[in-house]
């Protein structure tokens, strides 16, 4: 078996991804550093060399054969080969379980394609789009500062409950005052509130509230899973720099729960309630 890094049409719920369905799925929110750039096509590519940043994407553990499939889709046909539309190469790749090395297909044809900033695929073209869903599953699923930044309107279509598989809410950031939410990879499930939000108010409200400039969240794109049983795309933030777990202030917890409350399930608040706690000693008087 091989670890391959996926970054464009064969991440979920994209072009080519039925080549991996039956592969197992080790990191949704995986990265390497690079460059990626939009073709115009249909497609990005990632490139090396100066100027490298995060690139966003999923790791997959593949037999040979899938691996042989891969290689057909990606014009490679072996290391160093003229005819190769692309160059198959061994790369970090880090995930919240640590750093692994895993194949990717990067381009080496001299093009002059636009740079995705972000080097994120999903987000890059989520955010061309008149709208899109945002999970919440921190203190944004409570109002009361959304509305004091006079931004309520820009929050007022709220979509239900998304559910997300295969992560946990840990406190991560550490701040003056304690820590501060993250969605972290280790397994267990975390409920969210879904706001259908459009790209002005991701760049110029909640970029700015999550610090995605000062390098304390970044955005990311997340599977969840849709009160009416459908799975979607969903932007989020996760922390960029991850620390030890820290106890979040109570204002913070509370901030939480109060959004929580009416949303989530009865099943998850309770595990919330309980867990602030037992664990952090949150106090309900």
């Amino acid at each position: 078996m091989e670890l391959v890094f996926v970054y464009g049409t064969l991440r979920k719920g994209e072009q080519y991804h039925d080549l991996l369905k039956e592969s197992r799925l080790c990191s949704a929110l995986a990265g390497m550093n690079g460059r990626m750039a939009d073709t115009g096509l249909g497609y990005p590519v990632l490139l090396e060399g100066p100027g490298a940043e995060r690139i966003a994407g999923e790791l997959y553990e593949v037999s040979g054969h899938i691996l042989a499939e891969l290689d057909q889709l990606e014009d490679y046909y072996g290391p160093g080969d003229v005819r190769n539309e692309y160059e198959r190469i061994r790369a970090e790749v880090s995930t919240d379980g640590g750093k692994l090395e895993a194949w990717v297909y990067v381009y080496r044809h001299p093009q002059s394609y636009a740079v995705i900033a972000e080097g994120d695929w999903k987000l890059h073209r989520l955010k061309r789009e008149q709208s899109l869903l945002y999970f919440a599953y921190g203190s944004c699923m409570d109002l009361e500062r959304i509305l004091q930044a006079g931004r309520g309107e820009s929050f007022r279509l709220i979509e239900g409950r998304g559910v997300l598989e295969g992560f946990r809410i840990e406190f991560t950031l550490p701040m003056a005052d304690g820590g501060r939410a993250d969605l972290t990879e280790r397994g267990g499930t975390a409920e969210g509130k879904l706001y259908r939000i459009t790209p002005e108010c991701l760049e110029n409200y909640l970029y700015g509230r999550e610090g995605v400039e000062e390098g304390l969240y970044r955005p990311a794109v997340v599977e969840v899973l849709c009160e009416d049983g459908s799975r979607r795309d969903a932007v989020t933030f996760v922390v960029a720099d991850k620390q030890e777990e820290t106890a979040p202030p109570v204002h913070y917890m509370k901030e939480i729960l109060r959004g929580a409350e009416p949303v989530v399930s009865a099943g998850y608040y309770a595990k919330l309630l309980q867990w602030f706690t037992e664990k952090f000693h949150y106090s309900l008087h």
